[in-house]
């Protein structure tokens, strides 16, 4: 009898290891994934984005692991140290090692990284397949659907901006920035994650947005931006992401944020209509002006660097299939760049270019 307890206990206690490790097991983080030849003998970063304005740069203070890629191809981060609270993270690799800290990095402009933006949290697991990491995001296997939020966001966009390039009109363009700023807003709410959101939010309200006009009206009468913070407040009530979309609100002047008094109310309303007022004159005196500033403007430094490498290529008279095809990226992708292009320079087909150039 005496043995048999013996033996009870040690099943207990043996089972009760089991749980403890499952649980640790379970508890932990792992991001894998496998590249092309391309990235044999590169270093893979995992990086934490804290600033989601800043989701596209590589910021070498905030890197968190790294990982020497072997023979094998594969790269894995897995651990139990990172936030039990979902945070947006990027994973960059690159060729260049050693000079890592160059501010070719720090501005992002270096032709031999790849990296993809992805939110997760201390207990997920993650795996990425081949091509890049420029895969499409139904092909991952994810714990949880927020882990491709980013991608999924990413891509409507893509999607929802690629008739840009056959509009012939501004009253076309302003319904699809105005469908691209409805759309996103909408498909983010989807996920049931502020986070998630908040991404969006940076995506058509920052200053480089094509939906960001649409953006502004829309915090003229709409209390969604005061109720995401303080959704945001309450699932991620120490997180940075806070105080960085409070600044933001601020910074284009929402009324609907509580202040301290009503002075400070009607001084927002005031400045608010300076700022349609401003903005207003503003756009008088641009469209008067246009021409002259059209010559102005230096492609170098309004492009992005994937963008001038674009156009450029649009000035060699290369098709958008060879242009795919030169810089290794989808036809799709090449559309949404030109259609960036354009944008930005203020012209409207290949035929602007040359006049561009000379």
């Amino acid at each position: 009898m005496l043995f048999n307890t013996i033996t009870t206990m040690q099943k207990s206690l043996f089972y009760c290891i089991l749980l403890a490790n499952v649980y640790t097991l379970t508890a932990q983080f792992q991001f894998s994934g496998e590249v092309t030849e391309d990235y044999r003998k590169a270093t893979a970063y995992l990086v934490v984005v804290d600033e989601y304005q800043k989701s596209d740069l590589l910021i070498t203070e905030k890197i968190i692991q790294e990982y020497k890629i072997d023979s094998t191809n594969k790269f894995v981060f897995k651990g139990d140290f990172l936030s039990s609270k979902n945070m947006l993270y990027m994973i960059y690799l690159d060729t260049c090692n050693d000079h890592i800290s160059d501010y070719k990095h720090l501005l992002n402009h270096c032709e031999t990284s790849q990296s993809i933006l992805f939110i997760a949290n201390n207990s997920d697991r993650i795996d990425f397949p081949l091509n890049d990491l420029s895969q499409l995001f139904c092909e991952i296997k994810t714990t949880s659907k927020q882990n491709t939020a980013v991608l999924e966001i990413d891509a409507l966009q893509e999607r929802l901006l690629v008739n840009l390039q056959s509009s012939k009109s501004d009253a076309q363009r302003h319904i699809i920035y105005k469908k691209c700023f409805e759309k996103l807003q909408e498909f983010s709410r989807s996920f049931k994650d502020p986070l998630v959101e908040l991404y969006a939010f940076h995506l058509y309200a920052n200053e480089k947005s094509f939906s960001r006009a649409f953006y502004l009206d829309d915090l003229k009468e709409s209390r969604y931006y005061a109720d995401l913070l303080e959704r945001l407040t309450h699932n991620y009530p120490k997180s940075n992401y806070i105080k960085q979309f409070k600044s933001d609100l601020k910074k284009d002047q929402y009324s609907f944020l509580e202040s301290n008094n009503s002075e400070t109310g009607f001084l927002v309303y005031l400045i608010g209509a300076l700022l349609i007022i401003s903005t207003l004159l503003n756009l008088f005196l641009f469209k008067k002006t246009r021409d002259k500033k059209e010559l102005k403007i230096d492609y170098k430094t309004v492009l992005t660097p994937q963008e001038q490498k674009v156009f450029e290529l649009m000035y060699q008279k290369s098709s958008n299939k060879n242009i795919a095809d030169t810089l290794f990226i989808s036809v799709s992708t090449v559309k949404t760049h030109i259609n960036n292009i354009y944008s930005k320079l203020s012209i409207s087909s290949r035929k602007d270019v040359d006049v561009f150039f000379k």
